[in-house]
């Protein structure tokens, strides 16, 4: 099926592709089906998450355990019983400003999606991690 996307045009995916979530992304009610994108050119610890319906409803993820590799996020019971068993995988969604060293990522509020079903949610961990977590170290100033 073609897909219209914000950064990368009209874009073919496969139906099997599409991650559904069973809460939606807070802010984002109306969305429910997604898919990844990915840019081989851009870094690779980051993906597009684009919506199937609105294609100017696009975020930015980077993954959590490389901008803090000790990251643990306790999946909730009640999280694991919607998204069913499987493999599970963090995203943090990511704000890019400019200069690229004032961007940030959400650690408390994590994408979590089950490879196995294709289901996906928001959580709000209980963790004390940052909304606002530094991308990247800030530039030295000379």
């Amino acid at each position: 099926m073609t897909i219209s996307t914000r950064d990368f045009g009209p874009m073919e995916i496969a139906e099997a592709d599409i991650v559904t979530f069973v809460e939606p992304i807070f802010g984002f009610e109306d969305c429910r089906e997604f898919v990844f994108l990915r840019q081989p050119e851009f870094d690779p610890h980051f993906i597009w998450l684009q919506s199937v319906a609105e294609p100017m409803v696009c975020f930015v993820l980077a993954n959590p355990y490389d901008i803090l590799p000790d990251y643990a996020a306790a999946l909730p019971p009640s999280a694991a019983a919607a998204l069913g068993e499987g493999d599970y995988v963090y995203w943090a969604l990511t704000v890019l400003r400019d200069p690229y060293y004032d961007s940030t990522v959400n650690l408390k509020s994590p994408i979590v999606v089950n490879c196995t079903t294709g289901k996906a949610m928001q959580l709000i961990l209980e963790e004390p991690y940052s909304i606002r977590q530094p991308l990247a170290p800030k530039k030295e100033e000379p």
